[in-house]
């Protein structure tokens, strides 16, 4: 039979082990900048909405598929990036297509509404309905909508509540299904990403749906990317106007360096002549 230890040879053992050292996992990771496509609006810091970070050598494997929640508000110009009412309560969602050098290219990949924006609208004697609509863009995006639609008390009535009847909410949802697929259809992703950040398509449902029964409120809570087109790097490229994985701005920066060498070389050229 093996000799048991002692508790005090035990001890002894245990105190002379040498300690890990603790290293921080950090340390062994590269940064990333993560870079929205060039339609939002976003242009002062040239698309780049933050940072993240990927271990080395395995960045290209780590960071596919990797999804980013960005307020609309901070996709906002300086001048816009208070407006509160109309911006911080939708969140975009975009995921990483491609990795270029140091960047992160994005694509956008759905938006939601925050919990505070959507409890603020629900009240006591009011109908809410919620409708769900799946609809293909004009370059192969496949959305799956959700929207949301409070009726509203008159201001003559003097019944306590507002309710609407089931023909009369079947009605509507068929009314906003049939706008949403309108305005998601007839459009390709950068037009529809557009008409979310302006909530253009609420108000045609709440202006359209008037005759039906008076509506309060009417807005898209959810949109999800049900299905993408196949991945073209190019394309990717295309949207956030790179060549060759480099930002336009630097390009651009190398070449006037390079016109300022050209013309300083004739320069030189033109004083060696003289002297001769």
């Amino acid at each position: 039979m093996p000799k048991q230890q002692s508790a005090a040879s035990k001890a002894k053992a245990k105190k002379g082990a040498k300690k890990k050292k603790l290293v921080d996992p950090f340390l062994k990771k590269d940064w990333y900048v993560i870079k929205v496509p060039k339609w939002t609006p976003r242009k002062e810091d040239h698309f780049r909405v933050g940072y993240s970070p990927a271990t080395r050598g395995k960045a290209r494997k780590a960071t596919e598929n990797r999804t980013f929640v960005i307020n609309l508000a901070d996709l906002q110009n300086e001048d816009k990036s208070n407006d509160f009412d109309l911006l911080s309560w939708k969140k975009f969602t975009f995921i990483t297509e491609e990795t270029f050098g140091d960047k992160l290219l994005t694509q956008w990949y759905g938006m939601n509404i925050t919990r505070d924006k959507r409890c603020s609208l629900i009240r006591k004697w009011h109908t809410m309905m919620e409708c769900f609509c799946d609809a293909k863009t004009t370059d192969g995006y496949v959305l799956r909508v959700k929207a949301l639609a409070f009726t509203k008390k008159q201001t003559t009535q003097i019944k306590k509540n507002c309710y609407a009847k089931n023909s009369q909410r079947h009605e509507i949802r068929a009314r906003m299904r049939e706008i949403i697929r309108n305005a998601v259809s007839g459009s390709d992703l950068k037009s529809v990403v557009k008409k979310l950040g302006k909530s253009s398509i609420g108000t045609d449902i709440r202006k359209s749906c008037q005759k039906l029964f008076p509506l309060k409120h009417a807005l898209i809570e959810k949109v999800k990317v049900v299905r993408r087109p196949k991945h073209d790097a190019a394309k990717v490229m295309e949207i956030h106007e790179l060549k060759h994985g480099f930002d336009p701005i630097v390009e651009v920066n190398e070449d006037d360096e390079d016109e300022e060498m050209g013309s300083g070389d004739e320069e030189n050229y033109s004083t060696d002549s003289g002297e001769d």
